[in-house]
């Protein structure tokens, strides 16, 4: 066919032309919308083949010829040195001793994992002394580590490069997923009263999820509502409430529990109050026997490492708690229960403590908020107020404080730095339709809880050395002479006969603090440690509240009902006190602050009576107590009761403490018949409040603790002008206070190391008193009926 036919054919059909030319553009379309499909589907038949070098094209890359005919210098200069005889004998010493050091860190590693234990310690010491090692040695010797090892290398302080990092650590996993996950893990904890109560009031069934995805990196966004947020805390709340029993934490970690914890670290990395609940949870979980390698293989040995160096105290103290538990290999290991924090020492050491001082906080107190430094500025008590660190509502919490510091240099102010939050870009619902709303969420502004940091000196930039001694003479020389005498400035207004402690100062050893601004949010934690090295600070804490709005017993299950009683509580805490291993062989000084001095008294009484041996040591070696604002025959706070019951609605404990309440007075009667018997040899005082506190809610001031209620007849007593709160929080180092405690440490201490009477070597339990006279009372009746026989045989024989 011509092409003049061709042409002739398509005129005849016109339209044929049309629809032809349509086919072929669609044709066109659908392949190169299809490509990628199409190159995808040809892929797998087509030879993948890499071009051949002599094709490829060739990329060069230009220097200045100064560079070049510099760095030609350098490199002959390079070749002349190696050839001199110093660099002959020099270099392969060098090469030698740098691979000498590589190789000790090795057997020092293998010393630590297969030694005995003397071996192990002191390897794992030489360990975390070596500096010289690069980031690729750590990576390989952290990789050749043990789980013990690693445990041991976090509690002595070794550098975080020790631990591998955690799995998938750029990874955040799905909290829709995640969520389910939990909800299956806990529903295995089936039947269990608090897993029922929690499911019906706060955690529903979770839907089946699909076509989503598993893991998002750290650039995508990730898909959390408030809801979630929300729910995921009171997730971590509950755990922590369920774990308190070793067998519920052993069968969560059975169920890949703490896989699960580590992605809400992850979800939660910038809230350091989730944080330290979530850290509380690893710590209750610590106890279970057999579960190190457990902690180690779910990468929790190393977060918790770094957490011990963070700067929040509360993730410090928490974290070390859990890494005291898990480190079984430490000559001096004690076991801590839920409620029982070690503030001093959180790292191991070579000497056993010389004694142990145990803090215990009052009614809405806690470690942070109680037994911080004083601040400059009134404080006041909320009647409403949440215990601070309190917005997962645990039952056993640390307390930042009415107002949450960041450190005394800001004089108590927010921290201004925002932290990051998470992206908050879709809310999901449960069926997996997505909503195009957007969750927007401001910052979380979490406080962190810092340690005080030191003022330093300036360094003197002065060459000549007789000038830059007599200035630095004169800098350290004191304000005053020693003709100076210098009062404390907490000074009491009143105190009783024959009391002890000194209540001034010598010039030369007065230290000006006025000006300041080293603040502590935690003075038994970083001032006694100082003055007592060699003493174990434990700090008890408890949850508590003034009125029954704010009171979270029950919130997670009915079983917390009768938690708010001191007979529970103190018996609850002694016997988690006892398994800490306090009292053995070395003395016991208590600091109890209004309701915590009523626990420590009533402790007291249950060791005393108890039969077993670890709580009858530790009323036996209790050297010391200190009652800063007791309520020994209760408190008027506790009138809202009748005045004031319908508003208020007291809680537990405040309805315990009503004035002359039966209760705390026959406690009262049979604590002092113990001081005058079994307790005699104990050094107490006594401190009450000369000043009211000023409430929030109503802007009135109060007598929380009268003087009489405070004051007890034993021991020296002592009226301070500070109001109730205030009686726990000293100044500064040099008040009355701190002072008057370090002399009872003192005391305590130097009884230990001085011989005893015989008469004073144990402490005899009232019971085996009991039956003595018992027994001292038949023999007497039975000699005195044998002598009231002893005529009758007489005039027998005679007659």
């Amino acid at each position: 066919m011509t092409l003049e036919e061709i042409k002739a054919t398509l005129r005849r059909y016109p339209k044929l032309v049309g629809l032809g030319g349509v086919g072929i553009l669609t044709t066109a379309g659908l392949l190169l919308y299809e490509s990628p499909h199409i190159r995808k589907f040809l892929a797998h038949y087509v030879d993948k083949k890499s071009p051949e070098p002599d094709k490829r094209r060739t990329e060069y890359i230009y220097i200045k010829y100064h560079i070049y005919r510099e760095s030609m210098r350098k490199l002959k200069q390079k070749e002349e040195d190696e050839k001199k005889w110093i660099s002959v004998i020099i270099n392969p010493i060098g090469k030698w001793w740098k691979s000498a050091k590589h190789s000790v860190a090795w057997r020092l590693l293998n010393i630590a994992q297969n030694g005995t234990q003397p071996e192990r310690l002191k390897a794992v010491q030489q360990l975390i002394s070596m500096d010289h090692l690069k980031d690729w040695d750590f990576r390989h010797l952290a990789q050749i580590c043990d789980a013990r090892t690693a445990v041991s290398l976090a509690r002595c302080g070794a550098d975080t490069r020790w631990f591998l990092p955690v799995h998938r650590r750029g990874c955040i996993k799905n909290p829709k997923m995640l969520l389910s996950e939990l909800h299956v893990m806990l529903s295995r904890l089936r039947p269990l009263s608090c897993v029922d109560h929690f499911f019906s009031k706060y955690f529903p069934e979770q839907d089946a999820i699909e076509d989503i995805h598993e893991y998002f990196t750290q650039e995508q966004p990730i898909i959390l509502s408030s809801a979630d947020t929300d729910l995921l805390k009171e997730i971590i709340s509950f755990l922590h409430h369920i774990t308190k029993d070793p067998n519920i934490s052993a069968k969560i970690i059975r169920e890949g529990g703490l896989v699960h914890l580590m992605e809400l670290r992850k979800i939660f990395c910038d809230d350091n109050e989730t944080l330290s609940t979530l850290c509380k949870v690893l710590a209750n979980m610590s106890i279970v026997p057999d579960v190190v390698e457990h902690f180690f293989a779910s990468g929790w040995v190393g977060a918790l490492a770094e957490w011990q160096q963070c700067p929040d105290l509360r993730l410090q103290v928490v974290s070390a708690k859990a890494m005291a538990n898990l480190d079984h290999d430490d000559p001096n290991q004690s076991t801590y229960p839920p409620n029982v924090y070690p503030l001093h020492p959180r790292v191991r050491t070579r000497r056993k403590p010389k004694a142990d001082i145990i803090f215990v906080h009052g009614l809405l107190g806690g470690v942070f908020i109680t037994w911080r430094q004083r601040d400059r500025k009134p404080t006041e008590l909320g009647l409403y107020g949440k215990n601070a660190f309190y917005t997962s509502e645990t039952d056993d919490v640390f307390l930042v404080g009415e107002q949450k510091r960041t450190n005394g240099a800001n004089g108590g102010k927010q921290p201004k730095k925002d932290h990051q939050q998470l992206k908050q870009t879709q809310n999901t619902a449960p069926n997996g339709n997505e909503n195009a709303q957007t969750a927007k969420v401001e910052p979380i502004r979490d406080p962190v809880l810092k340690a005080s940091k030191k003022v330093e000196k300036k360094r003197l930039n002065i060459s000549d050395a007789a000038t830059k001694e007599f200035v630095e003479t004169l800098r350290n020389e004191a304000e005053l002479d020693a003709d100076w005498e210098v009062v404390h400035p907490d000074i009491p207004l009143n105190a009783n006969e024959n009391c002890g402690g000194m209540f001034s100062v010598s010039g030369n050893e007065w230290r000006n603090q006025d000006g300041s601004d080293e603040y502590t949010n935690c003075w038994p934690m970083e001032w006694l440690p100082e003055d007592y090295p060699d003493s174990r600070i434990i700090g008890i804490d408890y949850t508590s509240a003034v009125t029954e709005w704010s009171a979270n017993f029950t919130k997670y299950c009915p079983c917390e009902k009768g938690q708010g009683h001191i007979d529970v509580r103190a018996s609850t805490l002694l016997e988690r006190i006892a398994a800490a291993d306090v009292g053995n062989n070395r003395p016991v000084i208590w600091i109890g602050h209004s309701m915590g001095g009523l626990l420590t008294k009533l402790m007291l009484l249950k060791s005393i009576d108890s039969p077993e041996s670890k709580m009858r040591q530790i009323a036996k070696n209790t050297k010391g107590i200190v009652f800063l604002g007791t309520p020994h025959r209760g408190s008027p706070i506790a009138k809202w009761k009748q005045h004031m019951q319908m508003i208020l609605s007291p809680s537990i404990e405040v309805k315990e403490m009503e004035e002359n309440a039966p209760k705390l007075l026959e406690m009262h009667r049979r604590f002092m018949g113990c001081l005058h018997s079994c307790l005699r040899h104990v050094k107490v005082v006594s401190v009450a409040e000369g000043s009211p506190t000023m409430l929030t809610t109503f802007k009135f001031p109060l007598r929380i603790v009268t003087e009489e209620s405070s004051r007890i007849d034993f021991g020296d007593f002592y009226l301070l002008k500070d109001d109730h709160l205030s009686l726990s929080k000293p100044i500064y180092r040099q008040s009355f206070l701190y002072q008057r405690l370090l002399n009872v440490i003192q005391e305590a201490i130097r009884e230990r190391s001085e011989p005893k009477d015989k008469d004073d070597q144990s402490l005899t339990n009232p019971q085996q008193d009991l039956m003595l006279m018992h027994i001292v009372n038949s023999i007497l009746n039975g000699a005195k009926g044998l002598f009231e026989l002893m005529p009758r045989v007489a005039l027998k024989f005679t007659t």
